[in-house]
């Protein structure tokens, strides 16, 4: 794998070419400063812009937390708020653009491993605060930010520069069951697998044979000889028969989750089609981000140790809870 192949797999490198195949996007330069906010190594305290969304909370709220001093605290956090005006009023309209709901992602990942922050666990963003509390807790982020030619055997020596993007996507209501993930070798489909691995689900065996053909035509219309890397991987959403969504690129190589396969089978030149997904519910595997749950912030958090956090997570709960009763009585 070189950087040129992980270059190729930014989204902003190959949104254009497929925009006709892809989810609907808007992609937004990741200024300095928010760059460096993402990477800072402190507290977690969300941007100005996010205050208005945020209660008007009095101690009473939060009586249940223990003895707060909230004039010091109001003081600390005014001191560390950092504000991205411009930045955050091009989220808001975007968000405002796609009907309050959207999907986010920087280059290459999303934040996927952060979804412990959020109520809803998802992620599904509907306000400012959900977006900067996914991005800000997220190690995959971290990883777009500063290592993302970690494995590419020309790392040392190609320097490649990256502009930085934030991603905004339609948010779709999607069966996970729908995914999967589809590997290419010499510019020749080789692999498909069920892209979520944590579940067993029995349309997949009964619909292999339509699934893996809906598949393949999408990717000889659509996708072979179209993407700059002769090798790479591709993810679509297969929502009924001949309808298929593509998604995501990603690098060949360890980077990308093999999934049911391993990347020394994929490597193996001699690797006809195959598609793989779990037959029953032994065959799952477990969770892939389990091991990022329960981070240091939420030890914080659940402790009381640090009012910052504490507040904008009550704040956020509050916003939320209000958000799904105004949805349910619509």
């Amino acid at each position: 794998m070189l950087t040129a192949d992980v270059l190729n797999c930014s989204f902003p490198n190959w949104y254009t070419t497929f925009e006709k195949v892809t989810i609907p996007s808007t992609i937004i330069p990741l200024p300095e400063p928010v760059l460096e906010y993402l990477l800072e190594d402190a507290q977690l305290v969300l941007p100005v812009e996010c205050n208005s969304e945020n209660m008007d909370g009095v101690e009473d709220d939060y009586e249940d937390f223990g003895d707060i001093n909230w004039e010091e605290n109001t003081v600390s956090s005014e001191l560390q708020q950092k504000s991205f005006s411009e930045f955050s009023r091009k989220i808001t309209e975007s968000l405002r653009e796609m009907g309050g709901q959207m999907f986010i992602k920087l280059n290459w990942s999303s934040p996927k491993d952060a979804t412990w922050i959020v109520f809803n666990n998802s992620l599904r963003c509907s306000s400012l605060s959900q977006l900067y509390l996914l991005l800000k807790s997220s190690d995959f982020i971290v990883h777009d930010l500063t290592r993302p030619f970690k494995f590419c055997i020309d790392e040392e020596t190609v320097k490649p520069s990256v502009q930085y993007s934030l991603i905004l996507r339609n948010w779709l209501d999607v069966n996970p069951g729908s995914e999967f993930r589809c590997f290419v070798k010499e510019e020749e489909l080789i692999a498909i697998c069920q892209r979520d691995n944590s579940n067993y689900y029995d349309h997949i065996a009964i619909q292999q044979e339509s699934i893996k053909q809906d598949i393949i035509s999408f990717f000889r219309e659509h996708i072979k000889n179209k993407f700059p890397s002769a090798d790479f991987v591709f993810d679509v959403i297969r929502t009924k028969k001949d309808k298929v969504i593509l998604v995501d690129f990603n690098p060949f190589g360890e980077t990308t989750e093999a999934l049911f396969f391993s990347w020394d089978e994929l490597r193996d030149s001699s690797l006809d089609l195959e598609f793989r997904f779990a037959t029953d519910s032994s065959g799952v595997q477990p969770h892939p981000y389990r091991h990022y749950s329960i981070p240091q912030d939420f030890v914080d958090l659940s402790s009381g140790t640090d009012p910052n956090k504490l507040i904008d997570f009550i704040n956020l709960k509050n916003r939320t809870e209000e958000q799904r009763q105004d949805s349910d009585s619509d």
